[in-house]
């Protein structure tokens, strides 16, 4: 770990010697990462302005680490969900789960508390506004200013649960000229997609904004699922009477349809008569598998064949600014609400779930002024939340379903400050703190009931007695700090250091009293990091080593609590995790650009005991230590899930100028990494990752980038990539992995159009 940081503070001083002004960019305006290269010129990389700090700033003068990606790059890409965000950058893991549910793991920190009580890791904002609920990352990725996403604990700016990192999701906003965009993309799979938005000034102080898509493809799975089915539209309206004060009313509504995602079986080679550690039971996209004969063998019940998603999502939004002499107040208010519904199918189990989350949110800040030499950001914090949730999950051995009645309120308040002094023009020093109350309330029942037949009727009301009760008030204090420091050690270069917290709330599940709750996960993170452009602004490089502490880590289980077997909860886990990010972008000649990113990332459980009724097989990493009624499982000294320990991206645009002013542009990119482990089993079938997926695109650009057209390929090799496993719940009968995987090749045409 130390050579990790010799290495940062080696770059540090390269970027001492070589940011004189000899050699350092011309342009004092540093510019920005690797997602703004799409805007290259003979004048070198472009820039992008973010607010992650919640002020205005150039993407390469932010002392932390970020990503920041246009949403023309997006839209180039085929950004039009949750799970391509991690094309876009390392250091970041996104899997598809159950339905409409998404994991996220930044640096190793994710959610692994898979209950119906659970809070994510990383807290994805839209539009200013925290998505509480991991069901509501939906239908949002069309007409968009930028995305940025953060790495790393959050804690002061974006309060609980960002012990991971953060993503936001930044709407275009009304301006005030006539115009609009309109795109559509067709490929195979019965791909369509279809966006566009139109700009409408209504007036010297007031301008409209109506933006809208529909997405569709067939599952790439052979029985349908794995497809998308997403229309969404937004309006925003804005009003700007003076420079020194904006209102921007915004509404936004999708639906998500299709089947969801899909898995496939998986097992020991040798099962089928074959080398290698893991086989598919057939080929994953055009044969799931003859899983009826695998049921009937392991006396497992059938698996309902319709499989669905039908989810509405609702939001409004209002942002408010007003620029006085002491800075920028800023008034962030938001409603969302969801009606999600969805069954979803694993090997030996299948899930049925009613969701309707509500979240009422409102943050007053104030920023001050830029360019002073004491910065400031004060600001007050108030979220309320209610789930109502019915979910029906499968114990398939036993054909008996848990009926899970949720009920959950909660509101939590803060107050945070972060302050940056400058103790020269070129040093300063920062400090940050957040003061976070937290309160839930549970009155949720758990019941069982004997089912027969494949698609069961589930009665509308709960029968019988309630095998849990979880009847309750939690509350917890929380303080979030941040200490750091940056000095600019040329005109285009910045080094940076701080150390930051985090913490992800505690919560409930369904145990017997007095066995109900677990207490708040938290994460100190260290970093030394450089930002650096030389070469006339033609040169990027950038880098940050890290190290994290990570304690009362959240664990979900099966587990014999008294005389029930539950799905718990546990702080059960405490790791530490070091490593490097590297970032390059180079423009060798005028319309030649090469980039790369690079992570490599060491994560290495300190402690993590549990118990369970279904201890993993012998060939796990744990150690097993059998036991009546239930084994003790130790895994301590393993790497934690979802933490490959290389993540290599390299891209290549080449343009090539036609005399119309038009411009033809090839373009390549790769993503590689390592593999890893999906799975709590911790056993060679449950590793994942281990491709390089190579993705292709030939464009056409008229002049003025009046329209545009773009074949693709992206998985030009179609390589079989395994993103999230669960190991069969009665895998010594039925030695299998239900494996979800990356899409397959895919490709297509993209024409786009500006007026």
């Amino acid at each position: 770990m130390r050579a990790v940081f010799a290495g940062g503070a080696s770059l540090a001083v390269f970027a001492a010697v070589f940011g004189s002004p000899a050699f350092a960019a011309d342009d004092t305006t540093a510019p920005a990462n690797a997602a703004a290269a799409a805007d290259a010129s003979a004048d070198g990389l472009g820039t992008i302005i973010v607010t992650a700090q919640r002020r205005a700033e150039d993407v390469q003068h932010a002392a932390l680490s970020i990503t920041a990606i246009t949403g023309d790059s997006l839209k180039a890409k085929g950004v039009t969900d949750t799970d391509a965000i991690a094309r876009t950058t390392v250091g970041i893991e996104i899997q598809p789960s159950s339905g409409p549910y998404t994991t996220f793991s930044i640096r190793s920190v994710s959610s692994l508390s898979g209950n119906a009580f659970a809070d994510p890791a990383v807290a994805v904002n839209y539009n200013g506004v925290y998505l509480a609920t991991p069901t509501t990352f939906r239908g949002l990725y069309y007409d968009l200013d930028r995305i940025e996403v953060l790495k790393g604990p959050q804690g002061t700016l974006y309060g609980r649960n960002a012990t991971a990192g953060a993503i936001n999701i930044i709407p275009k906003k009304p301006d005030f000229s006539f115009g609009g965009d309109a795109s559509v993309d067709v490929g195979n799979y019965g791909h369509f997609d279809f966006s566009g938005a139109l700009n409408v000034p209504l007036s010297d102080t007031v301008a409209f904004r109506v933006a809208g898509q529909r997405a569709k493809h067939n599952g790439y799975m052979s029985d349908g699922t794995s497809d998308e089915d997403v229309q969404a539209a937004r309006a925003s309206l804005l009003f700007e009477p003076s420079s020194n004060f904006s209102l921007l009313l915004s509404g936004d509504w999708s639906h998500e349809g299709g089947k969801g995602p899909g898995a496939t079986l998986r097992t020991n080679c040798s099962n089928l008569g074959k080398q290698g550690n893991g086989c598919f039971v057939a080929d994953p996209y055009t044969d799931v598998g003859d899983l009826a004969s695998y049921y009937t063998a392991a006396h497992i019940a059938p698996q309902t064949t319709d499989p669905f998603l039908d989810s509405n999502y609702y939001g409004a939004n209002l942002n408010a600014d007003l620029t006085t002499g002491i800075g920028t107040f800023s008034l962030i208010g938001g409603y969302r609400k969801s009606d999600v519904s969805y069954v979803t199918t694993g090997t030996s189990w299948q899930l049925r779930e009613k969701q309707h989350p509500e979240q009422e949110s409102v943050e007053l800040r104030l920023a001050s002024p830029s360019g002073q030499r004491f910065q400031y950001v004060f600001g007050a914090y108030y979220l309320n939340t209610d789930l109502h949730a019915r979910a029906n999950g499968e114990n398939a051995t036993r054909h008996t379903f848990s009926d899970q009645w949720t009920n959950l309120s909660g509101w939590t308040g803060a107050l945070f400050s972060q302050l940056t002094y400058g103790l020269t023009d070129t040093f300063r020093l920062t400090g940050g703190l957040r003061y976070t109350y937290e309160q839930k309330s549970s009155d949720s029942k758990r019941y069982n009931i004997a089912t027969i037949g494949p698609d069961p009727v589930i009665p509308p009301a709960p029968v019988g007695n309630p095998v849990n009760t979880v009847v309750g008030k939690q509350s917890w204090n929380q303080v979030n700090w941040k200490a750091g420091f940056e000095l600019d050690a040329g005109p285009s270069n910045l080094l940076y250091g701080n150390v930051s917290t985090g913490f992800k709330a505690g919560g409930f599940y369904y145990g017997p009293p007095g066995s109900d709750t677990y207490q708040p996960e938290k994460v100190i993170s260290y970093v030394l990091g450089s930002k650096n452009r030389f070469f006339g602004n033609r040169v990027q490089l950038n880098a940050e080593a890290f190290y994290l502490n990570y304690t009362d880590q959240q664990v979900s289980f099966v587990k014999l609590v008294g005389s029930t077997s539950t799905l718990v909860t546990e702080n059960a886990g405490k790791s530490h995790v070091y490593g490097l990010e590297v970032e390059g972008d180079f423009l060798p000649l005028d319309n030649t650009r090469i980039g790369a990113q690079v992570q490599y990332l060491k994560a290495k459980y300190d402690s993590f005991t549990y118990q369970t009724l279904a201890p993993p097989p012998a060939a796990s990493d744990c150690a097993v230590t059998p036991g009546v009624p239930q084994a003790t499982v130790d895994c301590a000294g393993v790497t934690p899930l979802n933490s490959p320990e290389w993540t290599i991206m390299g891209d290549i645009e080449q343009t090539i100028p036609l005399g119309s002013g038009a411009k033809i542009v090839a373009e390549g990119n790769v993503r590689y990494e390592d593999h890893y482990q999906t799975d709590i089993s911790y056993i060679p079938l449950g590793l994942g990752g281990g491709t390089a997926r190579v993705n292709l695109g030939l464009s056409y650009i008229a002049p003025n980038d009046r329209f545009s057209i773009k074949a693709y390929v992206d998985n030009v090799t179609d390589v079989v990539t395994v993103s999230a496993q669960t190991m069969s719940s009665s895998y010594s009968v039925f030695p299998y992995f239900g494996s979800r995987l990356l899409a397959p090749r895919t490709f297509g045409v993209r024409a786009s159009v500006n007026f």
